[in-house]
């Protein structure tokens, strides 16, 4: 490999670009879950209380959700506290003042169990005389599931056509250096030396060429993370968010060289069980 740092460096180059797209792509779609805030999180349900119902009745219906089978916990938002969140968040706060009266319900939020168990539930709620109207952003959750079950695949189908690619290239590599040293492979056979003797650095060869391949990756993705991130936090700043982007981490960069390592050593594999068979002493 030192003998010949242009082909090995090329080779090196291809491989980390080969594992340097699927895992940006996963580390994609783990930071869109991490920003999601979480599923459970966003599957509240709200329930919006009949105008004019009594303080007694709206601490009952607050019990009487609370004892709902599949609730984890109710949260009560009065009317005046609706009205000054919408006053402080919305930028329409000096409208209100031409309001005679206030406009927004007493609601209560609920938090279910189970995402699967939501439909149901809302069907329960509804049921409850109380209750003027039940919300759940059911569409957007399964969007939401949608595009990060889409986005998993996506890097399973990359990730398999890339890794394929990397051990053609291997493979490739490999057959060339076999056939460079076609003469000191029957040499060595000719003086007693097995085929496993024989395979044994070409194997070796493979697994660097994987092994550095993907710590060029790993530092490749290391700079494009800190090329994103000051423009990352500025954009969750204006959304007042404590989002910051996630890398790939000691248990992903461990991964990675072994995934690189694993693909480069399979690429030899395969080209030198198919090259060395045709070498044989004459």
């Amino acid at each position: 490999m030192l003998r010949e740092p242009l082909q090995t460096l090329l080779t090196v180059v291809v491989i980390a670009i080969a594992l340097t797209l699927p895992t940006a792509l996963y580390i994609s779609v783990e930071n869109i879950r991490q920003l999601s805030g979480g599923v459970e999180s966003s599957a509240q349900i709200t329930v919006f209380v009949k105008k004019g119902a009594r303080p007694a009745a709206i601490e009952k219906l607050g019990e009487q959700l609370g004892k709902l089978s599949g609730v984890t916990s109710v949260s009560y938002i009065s009317a005046q506290t609706a009205l000054e969140e919408f006053n402080a968040l919305s930028g329409f706060g000096s409208a209100l003042q031409y309001l005679d009266e206030n406009p927004l319900p007493e609601a209560f939020l609920v938090q279910p169990l189970l995402l699967n168990d939501s439909a149901k539930l809302v069907a329960e709620i509804r049921q409850i005389t109380l209750v003027d109207d039940v919300q759940l952003d059911m569409e957007w959750l399964s969007r939401l599931d949608a595009l990060l079950d889409m986005g998993r695949k996506l890097v399973l189908a990359l990730g398999a056509a890339l890794g394929i690619g990397v051990i053609l290239v291997v493979g490739n590599t490999i057959r060339l250096a076999i056939q460079s040293r076609r003469d000191e492979i029957i040499i060595v056979k000719l003086v007693g030396g097995t085929d496993a003797y024989v395979r044994r650095p070409f194997l070796y060869t493979g697994l660097l060429f994987g092994f550095f391949g993907a710590m060029v990756a790993a530092l490749m993705l290391i700079g494009l993370g800190f090329w994103l991130e000051p423009s990352v936090n500025d954009l969750a700043s204006l959304y007042q968010s404590q989002f910051r982007l996630s890398g790939l981490g000691v248990s992903g960069f461990i991964a990675l060289l072994a995934i690189g390592g694993g693909v480069g050593l399979a690429g030899a594999w395969i080209s030198v069980s198919q090259h060395m068979r045709d070498i044989k002493p004459r």
